[in-house]
């Protein structure tokens, strides 16, 4: 495409309806606008059919970012980056860097685009492309919930804890906390109710756990043992308030399908770097803390504390 951009440029001493010949037959969505006023002269066929506004719908590049991207900080952005062409003194030709955006359609629809372009300085043109990336996208988005979603509550899974602990020690933290919640009276539900009905209790609880841990992250683990890691200055703090939290929760009955059932949380939690340094560490240190909890047959919540030194 940027080949035939360089093209087109070369040949901007042409006629203009040779040129929108030209760029009326290219498949792909396609706009230019000349500088440094911003007045759009020219919607190619894939542009109309694509998007569905006819000739004529925006004026300028202004009004094309006010009504035809859907989000405000997308507006912002590109408002931004065409100032900045606009002012702009260059000569040849400028590439526009690549950006991915949702473009509002005029029947209300939106659509994943991949955003390019390119400044033909001496022209006086700025020429733009937007690629329908939609499917693309939603492909892209389906393996990604795969990969990192539970199926069965939606929350994030094993995978996804270690993607955010990974992302939460690149920036150094002080402090980080690491709870590990297992079920109490999980299994009389499912062995006494059937599959079903346990499947519904775990989407029950992991909503219960949401609204304890926020914003923390949570996810599952598998089975009926979940994880919130804190990223905070004051880790302890709020570990022992999202256990409090958990604690009062759990107080309750689960209604599940006009059943009601008695289900209770422990909770192991262990602190970064003052028990471990690495993830495994950390979770190995916080089931030993949880299941030295449910060994006493206590509920409630278990700190990890290391052995003795004899």
């Amino acid at each position: 495409m940027k080949e035939i951009l360089d093209r087109a440029g070369q040949d901007m001493v042409c006629a203009n309806g040779d040129l929108h010949l030209i760029l009326d037959a290219i498949p792909t969505p396609l706009s230019w606008a000349t500088l440094p006023d911003g007045r759009i002269r020219f919607i190619n066929r894939a542009f109309k059919k694509t998007f569905g506004y006819e000739d004529g719908t925006f004026a300028t590049v202004e009004d094309w970012i006010d009504h035809g991207y859907a989000h405000e900080d997308d507006r912002c952005r590109a408002r931004l980056r065409w100032r900045e062409l606009w002012n702009s003194v260059g000569r040849g030709t400028t590439e526009i860097e690549p950006i991915e955006l949702p473009v509002l359609c005029a029947d209300g629809t939106v659509l994943t685009v991949q955003h390019r372009g390119i400044v033909l300085h001496e022209a006086g043109v700025a020429i733009a492309t937007f690629e329908d990336i939609s499917a693309l996208k939603l492909a892209k988005d389906a393996l990604r919930r795969i990969a990192f979603e539970d199926s069965l509550t939606g929350l994030p899974n094993r995978r996804a804890l270690q993607t955010r602990w990974s992302e939460a020690i690149a920036r150094k933290p002080a402090a980080l906390a690491l709870l590990i919640i297992d079920l109490d009276h999980f299994k009389p539900v499912n062995d006494a109710y059937g599959h079903e009905t346990g499947d519904m209790a775990l989407s029950l609880v992991g909503r219960r756990l949401e609204a304890c841990a926020a914003p923390e992250f949570l996810c599952r683990l598998g089975g009926d043992e979940f994880a919130i890691l804190i990223e905070s200055d004051s880790a302890h703090a709020q570990a022992e308030r999202i256990c409090a939290a958990i604690a009062a929760a759990f107080a309750g009955p689960f209604m599940i399908g006009g059943t009601e059932a008695a289900i209770g949380a422990s909770v192991g939690v262990s602190l970064y770097p003052e028990h471990g340094t690495g993830l495994g560490e950390l979770l190995r240190h916080a089931d030993e803390a949880l299941y030295r909890l449910k060994r006493a047959g206590r509920s409630g919540h278990e700190w990890y504390a290391a052995p003795a030194r004899a």
